[in-house]
């Protein structure tokens, strides 16, 4: 009682009131970066020791991924509130939010002009993602690689591909079928005078029906396909998520088939990579393998990440 009348004395003499003021949110950037080999890559640099005999070189041509569900912890493994900026890179719906990274322009090296068949970068970059926060909080980062099944279902269902809200307005398997969840175009160099195009492209598959739109008759596609980091020790004024193309591209062979571009036929193999994320592609069992998702179920593990690292 005595204890109860000094502290109300005390308050009486500094005119304090009996409300706490919350401590106020502040910016945050969630910061990434194309590594390869320990060091920073970009469109002029040359990514080396690649394949069995580590002879194979890579050049960057296009690289782009979206995330979904970041989420922050504390100490204690308490979520820390987190509430994301909208823009041209950040899209804020009813049925989600989903950003998207893109590391890689279309004006030098490898990422311009020609370097690949099938080039598809854009002029825009975007490296980080920007929002409110309490970083001196955070310890931990998780996200996921890729746009939500909600997401998908809602934009794909009430928009046309032209319509559709940046940035859902590209990285899309056709616009009936869903998103590529991530690409990474690349020229491929075998060491001994061969050359050819790299393509990376995980996306989710069997979404629906041959001839309707993505999840149209369903909630999520067969095979989401998408790939689940978590990142302890993560401090967000300092660290930076690092997306390690080496890693990536670990366990390859190099070769894939070259097509007769009228009929489609193999007709032979040379160097190069291609991953669309099909079953029967030998490529892309290696990736998903280093990106922690089941190709047998089109699930995915943070555990199994190997790709997006602090």
């Amino acid at each position: 009682m005595r204890k109860a009348l000094v502290v109300a004395a005390a308050c009486a003499a500094l005119a304090c009131d009996d409300t706490v003021d919350e401590p106020s949110m502040s910016p945050f950037e969630l910061r990434f970066q194309a590594v390869a080999n320990g060091s920073p890559v970009g469109c002029t640099d040359t990514i080396e020791g690649l394949g069995p005999d580590g002879a194979h070189r890579v050049g960057i041509s296009d690289l782009r991924f979206y995330i979904s569900d970041v989420r922050f912890e504390d100490a204690a493994g308490e979520p820390v509130r987190v509430e994301l900026d909208e823009g041209e890179f950040q899209y804020h719906g009813e049925a989600g939010i989903v950003s998207l990274v893109d590391l890689t322009g279309t004006d030098e090296g490898s990422c311009a002009g020609n370097a690949i068949a099938f080039a598809e970068g854009t002029a825009r970059t975007h490296s980080a993602i920007t929002g409110m926060t309490f970083p001196d909080n955070v310890v931990a980062v998780s996200f996921d690689v890729g746009v939500s099944q909600p997401v998908m279902k809602a934009v794909i269902a009430e928009t046309t591909a032209e319509a559709a809200p940046s940035p859902l307005n590209e990285m899309y398997w056709s616009w009936a079928s869903g998103y590529r969840h991530l690409v990474f175009n690349f020229t491929v160099d075998d060491g001994a005078g061969g050359a050819g195009d790299g393509y990376v492209h995980v996306g989710s598959r069997d979404c629906g029906m041959p001839d309707g739109k993505a999840l149209a008759d369903r909630d999520a596609c067969g095979f989401v396909n998408t790939p689940v980091v978590r990142i302890e020790g993560f401090d967000l004024s300092q660290d930076t998520v690092r997306v390690d193309l080496s890693t990536l591209l670990a366990g390859l062979d190099f070769v894939t088939p070259i097509h007769d571009m009228e009929t489609f036929e193999v007709i032979g193999e040379g160097p190069g990579v291609s991953c669309h994320s099909g079953p029967m592609q030998a490529a892309c069992g290696a990736v998903f393998d280093n990106l922690g998702v089941d190709m047998a179920t089109g699930g995915a593990a943070a555990s199994g990440n190997r790709v997006f690292v602090r």
